[in-house]
C-alpha cells in the first residue's frame, strides 16, 4: 500500500517547510524590520526550497555565510602569495606605432609627428631638481599633521610626511615630484623595476608662471609657486629664499620654449609671406595712431592662428610681436628692412632679450585674455588687442 508512504512525505515536508520558515525570519526581520506579508514572500519562497536539501541544516547555514567570513575559512587553505601585491609599472613603451613598421604603407605621418615629438628640447638651465613642499598651503602642518595628507593617503596611496616634502625635478617638458631623492637617481633614467615617480605634469600644457612670496616671520615657506595650466593650476611652496628664482626661471623657460616651437614648427614660409603684407597694410595705421578696425582685426587674428583651431596662444603672439616690430623696421627705412623679409624678422629678434619678449607676451595675454584660459579668443582680440599690440610695441607714447 502506498498510504504509509505518502504519509511519511506529507510530514517530512512539512517539517523541512516549518524549518525554512524558522531560518528565514531573521533575515526579514534584518532586512525591513516589520515583517508585513508582502516583504515576507520572497524571502520564504527562497528558504523554503535551501540551496542544498540533503546537506542538512549546518551545511546550508554555512553556505548562507557572508563572503568574508567564507574566504577565511581555514579548511581553504593558507593566502595565495598574489594577494596584496603593489602593482608596479614593468615597462613603458611607445602609444604610437613604430612609423618603420613594414605592415603600413603610408609612414609619411607617423614619421613627422615622431619627428615634432622629439626635435624639441628645452634649454639647459630647465633641468633643475631639489626637495619641495607639495601644497599650496605650507602652513598647514602647525599643530601635527597636515590636513591634506588624510585624502592623498586614502585615495591616492601617497604617504606624505607632515610637511609634504617630496624631491621635485624638471626633466625635459615634465615636473615630477619623488619620494626620495634615492628613488630620483635610481628611477630617472626608465630602468626595469626602478622606483617611479609620485606624480608628474607636462608643461607643455602651462601657459604662465606666478610666485606669491610669503611673510619670514609667520609662513614656513619662502614662497608658493602657482603654474597656470590649460587643465587647472598646479602648486608647490619653496622652503629656501636661493631656490625662488632657480624654480621660477626654469619653469618660465620650458613655458617658453615649448610655445615658441608649437608656434613656429607649424610655420611655413608661404604662410609668413601671407602674414607679410597683411601686417604691412596694419602697421601704418598703428604708428599713426589711428583706430584699427574689426575686420581688420579679424584679418589679423585670423593670420597669426598658425595652428588654425581658433584660437591664439602664447606662442603665436611671440610671433606676432616679432613680426610687426619687424615691419616697424622696414617702415623706418633701415637697413635691416630694405634686404627682404627674413633679415627684417631675424634682426628683429635681435633687438629683443629672449626674455623680455616673452615678458611683451605674456603681458599681451594677460590684457586681451578676460576669460583667463590661457588662450586669446576672436572676440578678446578684436576688443582688447589693438591696446595689447601698442603697449607691445612701445607705441603708446607716440602721437
Amino acid at each position: 500500500s502506498l498510504q504509509p508512504w505518502l504519509a511519511w512525505r506529507s510530514a517530512l515536508a512539512t517539517a523541512m517547510y516549518s524549518q525554512a520558515m524558522v531560518y528565514a525570519s531573521p533575515a526579514i526581520t534584518a532586512g525591513y524590520g516589520s515583517g508585513s506579508s508582502a516583504q515576507m514572500l520572497p524571502y520564504v519562497a527562497q528558504a523554503a526550497y535551501p540551496p542544498s536539501q540533503q546537506l542538512g541544516r549546518s551545511a546550508w547555514l554555512a553556505e548562507s555565510r557572508p563572503q568574508p567570513m567564507l574566504d577565511a575559512d581555514p579548511r581553504d587553505g593558507p593566502a595565495s602569495v598574489a594577494a596584496g601585491i603593489k602593482q608596479e609599472v614593468v615597462e613603458i613603451r611607445a602609444k604610437y606605432p613604430a612609423p618603420d613598421t613594414a605592415q603600413y604603407i603610408h609612414r609619411g605621418a607617423a614619421r613627422r609627428r615622431e619627428q615634432r615629438m622629439t626635435e624639441f628640447h628645452p634649454r639647459e638651465e630647465a633641468d633643475v631638481c631639489g626637495w619641495v613642499m607639495a601644497t599650496p598651503d605650507p602652513n598647514g602642518s602647525y599643530g601635527g599633521s597636515h590636513p591634506d595628507n588624510g585624502e592623498s593617503s586614502d585615495r591616492m596611496n601617497l604617504p606624505f610626511n607632515d610637511f609634504r616634502l617630496v624631491y621635485q625635478c624638471i626633466s625635459g617638458t615634465a615636473l615630477m615630484h619623488w619620494a626620495s631623492e634615492e628613488d630620483f637617481k635610481h628611477g630617472i633614467f626608465g630602468a626595469r623595476r626602478a622606483p617611479r615617480c609620485l606624480a608628474w605634469w607636462d608643461l607643455r600644457k602651462a601657459y604662465d608662471v606666478v610666485v606669491e612670496l610669503g611673510e619670514p616671520g609667520f609662513d614656513v615657506a619662502a614662497a608658493k609657486i602657482t603654474v597656470l595650466m590649460f587643465g587647472g593650476m598646479m602648486h608647490f611652496s619653496i622652503e629656501g629664499e636661493a631656490d625662488i628664482p632657480v624654480w621660477y626661471n626654469a619653469v618660465r623657460s620650458v613655458i617658453h620654449d615649448s610655445a615658441w616651437h608649437h608656434a613656429t614648427c607649424r610655420d611655413t614660409p608661404i604662410h609668413r609671406r601671407k602674414r607679410w603684407d597683411i601686417v604691412r597694410a596694419v602697421v601704418p595705421a598703428l604708428l599713426d595712431g589711428q583706430q584699427l578696425g574689426a575686420r581688420d582685426l579679424v584679418t589679423l587674428f585670423k593670420c597669426y592662428d598658425i595652428d588654425m583651431d581658433c584660437r591664439m596662444r602664447l606662442g603665436e603672439i611671440l610671433v606676432l610681436i616679432v613680426e610687426m616690430y619687424a615691419v616697424i623696421l622696414t617702415a623706418g627705412n633701415s637697413a635691416e628692412g630694405r634686404n627682404g623679409i627674413d633679415v627684417a624678422i631675424n634682426s628683429a629678434k635681435t633687438h629683443f632679450v629672449p626674455e623680455e619678449l616673452f615678458e611683451r607676451a605674456l603681458r599681451f595675454r594677460r590684457r586681451c585674455d578676460s576669460s583667463n584660459d590661457g588662450n586669446v579668443q576672436k572676440e578678446e582680440f578684436v576688443e582688447f588687442g589693438q591696446l595689447a599690440l601698442a603697449e607691445a610695441l612701445d607705441l603708446l607714447d607716440r602721437k
